[in-house]
């Protein structure tokens, strides 16, 4: 697990982009085991994903718009195998949502993937919105891009920051 999140998630939630520490984690299945065990050891099937049932993992695995079948795994962006920074975009307020440039297989889905792990849960859009109030205020203080990313690292959400820095300030 330490492994995984050092060298290939970059201390963030496979799903959500929390900046996750070692002791308030899980290794998920991206594929859950009770639809296809045979991927139980599959690398590319595990995920460091942070603890949390109101999204992310646990919702895929249990929500109200839970995977059910090995077949919907086709309409989510896996975040192993896929970019899934470009299927988003993000406003101020946090919300996530696919796309403008994706086709419509694209977006369907996207919004399934923002459905699948509640993306937009209330808490999500909150932290996001906050890490957007400090790249507001940092760079009318006249703090370079640069300098921003490397201040609010830890704070996760490495694909909002840098939408919005793209997107709103440069």
């Amino acid at each position: 697990k330490e492994t995984m999140l050092l060298y290939e998630q970059d201390f963030l939630c496979g799903y959500t982009e929390i900046f996750i520490d070692n002791e308030d984690c899980h290794i998920d299945h991206y594929v859950k085991r009770s639809i296809d065990n045979r991927l139980c050891y599959v690398w590319e099937n595990l995920i460091v994903a942070v603890n949390d049932d109101e999204f992310g993992a646990k919702y895929k695995d249990n929500g109200e718009n839970c995977v059910k079948m090995i077949g919907d795994y086709s309409s989510i962006v896996n975040p192993v195998l896929e970019e899934a920074q470009y299927y988003f975009k993000y406003s101020l307020d946090g919300q996530i949502d696919p796309a403008d440039e994706l086709d419509d297989t694209k977006k369907l889905k996207a919004n399934r993937t923002i459905e699948v792990f509640y993306l937009n849960h209330q808490s999500l859009k909150t932290r996001r919105k906050d890490i957007a109030y400090a790249i507001k205020a940092l760079n009318d203080g006249g703090v370079e891009t640069e300098a921003i990313t490397k201040f609010l690292e830890q704070l996760g959400f490495h694909s909002f920051t840098n939408y919005i820095l793209d997107n709103y300030f440069n």
